[in-house]
């Protein structure tokens, strides 16, 4: 399999923070790729040139990276992943081989085959519901407009929980972070077509201070957002098979 440098550290950093392994499978000329933790669950597919499918298992995805990232700029790099053997890059003079693994925690089949399935009951139903909860919130919004929510971090510091409100009366998705008596931040995020059919004007949903590194996830474009109070945040990619929920860490 071959892919360009760039595509494959945008496809390798797309997946967001605790992902220390990963599995991605080579068919139908892609690379797709799904992770379920407990912060989120993210499902990706990139274009690829692929000569065999079958899975290709990254077991130290912090290894990789850096390999990929100290190539040239318009290197092409070559997957070779054979079953029963040792995973190989290759790009140029170089070659990098990591060690084969039994078990890749980021995409236990357990929790990925539960939020798959939880994924196409959604599909299926326009998404209307998740897991059978109605996502009553949904509007549309630029990821251009979410640039300035990797700040928080730097100006709240990265302990402090993260608290969003979907207004559908405002038009706004607010995302904001601080504590009383210090510095707190608000990101509005203008949304379009939005409604909220629960009849309460406002949602609310929480997140730990992982919330902007998750965000970044999300590639460049127009995304549909559903939600419902207390519950996750299903960020939607309208031009590219991309799949972002995260997961309200205070539901009841």
């Amino acid at each position: 399999m071959n892919i360009g440098k760039e595509a494959f550290i945008s496809l390798l950093h797309g997946f967001g923070p605790g992902v220390a392994d990963l599995r991605l499978d080579a068919r139908d000329m892609s690379l797709i790729g799904t992770v379920a933790l407990r912060t989120h669950m993210l499902h990706t597919r990139v274009s690829a040139d692929v000569e065999a499918p079958g899975p290709i298992i990254i077991s130290d995805l912090g290894k990789l990276l850096t390999f990929v990232k100290a190539l040239p700029k318009e290197s092409m790099v070559a997957i070779r992943a054979l079953e029963g053997t040792p995973l190989r890059v290759l790009s140029g003079n170089v070659d990098l081989t990591l060690p084969l693994s039994d078990y890749v925690h980021s995409a236990a089949n357990v929790r990925v085959s539960k939020a798959m399935a939880l994924k196409e009951d959604s599909e299926r139903d326009n998404w209307k519901h998740w897991a059978g909860t109605p996502l009553p919130c949904v509007g549309r919004l630029h990821t251009s407009d979410l640039m300035q929510v990797q700040t928080l971090e730097k100006i709240v510091g990265k302990n402090h929980s993260i608290t969003t409100h979907f207004s559908a009366e405002d038009k706004t998705w607010n995302i904001s972070a601080g504590e009383k008596g210090g510095a707190n931040m608000t990101v509005s995020v203008g949304m379009e077509d939005c409604s909220n059919d629960d009849g309460n004007d406002i949602a609310r949903s929480s997140f730990g201070g992982w919330f902007p590194s998750v965000i970044n996830c999300l590639p460049p474009g127009v995304v549909e957002l559903y939600t419902a109070h207390k519950f996750v945040l299903i960020l939607r990619h309208t031009e590219k098979e991309h799949l972002l929920v995260i997961l309200d860490q205070r539901s009841d």
